[in-house]
Formats: structure tokens, sequence, C-alpha cells
């Protein structure tokens, strides 16, 4: 009875951690406050937790946690076999929607990026495997390299491949991840509101995640598409 008080406790203190780092970061979150949300007593808070680093901890260990669950790092691991990098998006953006402790890591990620377990790299593995997975999907010879929705050209495309080879592939594929992690990290500022959305009024979840999956699309589709540049 007492160990299950006990982890009760510890749990409200993470949610209301999470809730308090996401609304306020790190140097905005007091631990009275949490104490107060979780409707425990300061002792009782820093018997779990002796600091505020400590608490910021262990939140982004369970954000991590949360993540790695979501996001396996290889396709074997646990996901969907042909889960593509704009699912992959889709699954993030509804983790930051749905979780706090999630929402929570990816602040503390920018606000203190030198800390363990920080959020972006929980998913990294994940981003590359299905990149590299598509990448081995496209035709051989030279042909249209496709990720995700369409082929990925640049100017100059099939003289880059002959000239460089794989160099040309690596560099495709370190700007493509370089990419997602912009669209995650715009995301969560967004539902921040710290960026405007656009449009007539706040977006929604679902829109958000919609606009992200566009987004994803006309930057992998064929430059002759509508709107992508070329």
């Amino acid at each position: 009875m007492r160990q299950e008080r006990a982890r009760q406790t510890r749990q409200a203190l993470l949610q209301a951690a999470a809730t308090e780092f996401d609304r306020h970061g790190y140097a905005g979150t007091s631990l009275a406050r949490v104490s107060q949300a979780a409707g425990v007593t300061m002792g009782a808070l820093t018997f779990h937790f002796p600091s505020k680093a400590a608490l910021a901890d262990a939140v982004r260990t369970q954000a991590a946690a949360l993540t790695r669950a979501a996001v396996p790092e290889t396709a074997d691991g646990g996901g969907r076999r042909d889960e593509s990098v704009g699912e992959l998006i889709d699954t993030l953006a509804q983790l930051l929607d749905e979780e706090p402790s999630v929402r929570a890591a990816a602040r503390l990620s920018w606000e203190q990026p030198e800390s363990a377990d920080n959020w972006h790299t929980a998913w990294s593995p994940g981003l590359r495997d299905r990149l590299a997975r598509e990448r081995s999907a496209a035709p051989a010879g030279g042909g249209d390299r496709r990720v995700d929705t369409g082929p990925v050209r640049t100017d100059r495309a099939d003289a880059d491949r002959d000239r460089a080879g794989q160099n040309h592939t690596d560099q495709d594929d370190a700007d493509l991840e370089t990419l997602v992690h912009c669209l995650v990290a715009g995301s969560a500022a967004l539902r921040r509101g710290t960026v405007p959305v656009g449009g007539s009024g706040p977006a929604t979840s679902e829109e958000m995640r919609q606009r992200l999956q566009r987004l994803w699309r006309r930057a992998v589709a064929d430059p002759a598409a509508p709107g992508t540049a070329r």
C-alpha cells in the first residue's frame, strides 16, 4: 500500500511538473507551484526529487521513453514496417498534442540542449532508419529517389549523382533530416503561440497535423508541382 501511494505521488508530481515546464520553461517553473498543482507537500516533492534539475531530468526521461516506444529506432523494433517519414512526423505531432511530458521535453531541449535525454535524440535514429529504407527502395541506376510521397529532385541532380555518387545521396538525406527537425520543432513553437500560425485564427491540433503533412509533401514533391521551388 505504501509503495503504491509513493508511486502515485511520484506520477502526480511528474504530471504537474510536465505542465509547468511546458507552460513556463525551466527558469519559470517553481517547485512550490509544482507541489501545489500535484496536491502534495513540499517535503513529499523533495523526497522524490531533491531539486528542480532532478525533476526536469525525470520529465525528460519519461518523454524519451514514450517517444522511443512510439518511434522505435528500426522498423524491426516494434514499429510498422511500412511506416513512412510522413507518418513518423504525424506520430511526433500526435505525441506533442497528447503528452504534456513530451511537450515539456521539447521545450527543455531547446532551453537546455546539452542535457541528457534531449528529446530530439529519442526519435532521430528512427528518422534516419526510415530515410535509409526509403532511399533503398528508390529505383537503381540514377532514377528518381523517392522519399515518402514523391521524387526528390534538385538542380543538376542527375549530373551531381554521376559526379558525386553516394555522397550526393548522403547530403540529400542530411538535408531531409534537417527539414524534419525543423518541421517538428516549428510545430512545437506554433502550438506555443510564439510564432503566428496564419489564417483566420489559431489552428486546431488536427489542422496543425494536416499542415505538417502538406509541408512535407510539398518539400519532397517533384519540383514541377505547383508551389514547389525549383
